[in-house]
């Protein structure tokens, strides 16, 4: 079997949850057969943020389009509108449709898109069998955003909510046309359900097992509290304030020498909005295993968002307790006081957090359970193994 995956990324070096799936699939179309990449990345990516290939997947040949991404102009919206997409939709230009034509599609059995972004900037239809790998619902982020509106909202919310609401809906036809089109594919089983796209398929997301897991279960005199990812993404940048701001302060009071690390690359705004005594915003690292062997936790306070996260899966992975919202671990299967520990408030974090820095017992079993859920479901291999039977029953 001949593929092609089309993605809104370059996958290495594999740094952040949209390159580690990319790379994971790649590694799956690779068993399977010849794999090509079109690499779709902005402009404003850093030069110097190009690594080659591993020689662990056999890629037979990559291409990187680079694109200016911007927001549509008022044409452009209005074209949206009319057709019912998406208005926030950003556009990519037309290096994206000439690229792929230079691959030629039709030379494949199978073309995989990475993101609804790559299929939409690619032309979308295409004749030979296709995937799309939705990732994350923007519809469901929208509705959990909404969510968190204040109880007496300005008519300025009021009136942006009602944009919203419309937006969601624009989202669940732009996903009910990739299920009519293509094979969709989602993170898990519970994104599946929310969809509601009954051809829809599941790819977990994984992780790398590590030679040497970087946890422990003894405490560091001063513990570290580890939270990672783009702070520029609005879940992840809601979930830095939240845990700065109200997580960071009731810590620090019962555990005074505890120390919140919050790790990667966030908007400059952000540094004057935390205390920073309690606090440190470390920005973009370029390992983050030098973080992770300095964490005696890992905090994952997400209130909105979809999709897996992979954050939770590289704690599992290292042996490293960890303590999040009920949807920051949803779709994984983690069970609370089994693998993980759960809670959605700041004085609900705050005590399981206490609780994982003093019971050395808790964390043990907690780490020895999540490592076996880990192994089993998540390990890259594991989950390379499903993009290869995905891709086979879509070629049949």
């Amino acid at each position: 079997m001949r593929s092609l995956v089309v993605a809104a990324d370059y996958p290495w070096p594999e740094v952040g949850g949209s390159r580690i799936r990319v790379a994971n699939t790649l590694a799956g179309l690779a068993s399977a057969g010849e794999v090509d990449l079109l690499s779709i990345v902005p402009t404003t990516r850093d030069p110097g943020d190009f690594a080659p290939p591993p020689d662990t997947i056999a890629v037979s040949r990559v291409v990187r389009s680079s694109v200016v991404i911007r927001p549509r102009n008022t044409v452009e919206v209005l074209e949206a509108f009319l057709r019912g997409d998406p208005l926030v939709f950003p556009m990519a230009g037309p290096t994206v449709v000439r690229s792929l034509g230079e691959m030629d599609p039709s030379r494949y059995d199978l073309v995989w898109f990475f993101t609804v972004r790559a299929w939409v900037w690619a032309g979308m239809a295409h004749e030979r069998p296709t995937v799309v790998d939705i990732d994350d619902l923007d519809d469901q982020k929208i509705r959990a955003r909404i969510a968190l509106r204040t109880a007496s909202p300005t008519p300025r919310q009021v009136a942006t909510s009602m944009f919203w609401r419309q937006e969601i809906r624009r989202w669940e036809r732009l996903h009910e046309r990739i299920a009519r089109l293509t094979v969709p594919v989602l993170c898990s089983d519970i994104d599946v359900r929310r969809s509601g796209l009954p051809n829809a398929k599941v790819v977990p997301n994984g992780y790398t097992r590590p030679s040497v897991p970087l946890g422990r279960i003894p405490v560091s005199r001063d513990p570290t509290i580890l939270f990672q990812g783009s702070l520029r993404n609005p879940p992840n940048s809601d979930a830095a304030r939240f845990l700065a701001r109200e997580i960071a302060p009731r810590l620090v009071a019962e555990v005074p020498r505890a120390r919140v690390r919050l790790v990667g690359s966030g908007p400059e705004s952000l540094s004057s909005e935390i205390d920073q005594s309690s606090v440190t915003l470390v920005g973009q690292v370029p390992d983050i295993r030098s973080e992770l062997a300095t964490a005696d936790l890992v905090v994952v306070p997400l209130r909105f968002g979809s999709g897996t996260r992979i954050k939770i899966l590289e704690a599992f992975a290292h042996r490293i307790p960890v303590v999040s919202t009920a949807l920051g671990a949803e779709g994984l299967g983690a069970r609370d006081g089994a693998h993980l520990l759960i809670a959605d408030t700041a004085e609900g974090i705050t005590a399981a957090c206490v609780r994982l820095l003093s019971d050395l017992r808790l964390r043990e079993s907690l780490v020895d359970d999540a490592e076996k859920l880990f192994l089993e479901r998540y390990e890259s291999t594991v989950v390379s193994r499903r993009v290869r039977e995905v891709a086979q029953q879509s070629v049949r």
